[in-house]
């Protein structure tokens, strides 16, 4: 039902009328429209790749956050911008860092993920995707090559399987 304050269109209106006209709080108008979810698997599929990599995104630290503010147009959020950095044109950069990473060996993987785990990242997975689960490794070997395509941090050299440890450095930082 909707709550209006005053005469309507003067105040304010929020909610659906006859399940055909909806008002929201910023004072606009629209068809009411019933949200489709089909969990397809390639939603499902694009679904875990955004949770993964914003996961890791969150654990970035304040130096990091900094130096994306002074590279993202004033238009961006910093976080937005370093995840269209991370998954690129049609989730390319994404795919390429999973190539990368699965290239890495066992061992070498594994040092990423403990370092992902030390950062309280978890692997990330939907039970409607057909691709394999995100793990936490992945995520921050993703990120952390997104950051130096960026050139926010060069001074590790590109993300492999030995700068892992100076990589969760700079990350925290």
């Amino acid at each position: 039902m909707a709550k209006v304050q005053g005469p309507l269109m003067s105040m304010s209106a929020s909610g659906t009328i006859g399940k055909s006209i909806t008002f929201d709080k910023r004072g606009h108008v629209r068809n009411r429209v019933v949200p489709a979810n089909p969990q397809s698997p390639d939603q499902g599929n694009v679904r875990q790749m955004l949770l993964g990599v914003q996961k890791a995104i969150k654990r970035v630290g304040a130096t990091v956050i900094a130096a994306i503010k002074t590279l993202a147009p004033t238009s961006y959020r910093w976080n937005s911008f370093l995840l269209q950095a991370v998954l690129g044109a049609g989730s390319s950069e994404f795919i390429a860092s999973r190539i990368a990473y699965l290239a890495l060996s066992q061992a070498q993987r594994d040092s990423w993920e403990a370092e992902a785990l030390a950062l309280g990242l978890v692997d990330q997975s939907l039970v409607y995707a057909s691709d394999p689960v995100i793990s936490a490794g992945l995520a921050l070997f993703a990120v952390s090559r997104a950051l130096y395509r960026l050139g926010i941090n060069v001074a590790d050299g590109a993300p492999s399987g030995t700068n892992q440890i100076a990589w969760h450095d700079y990350y925290i930082s």
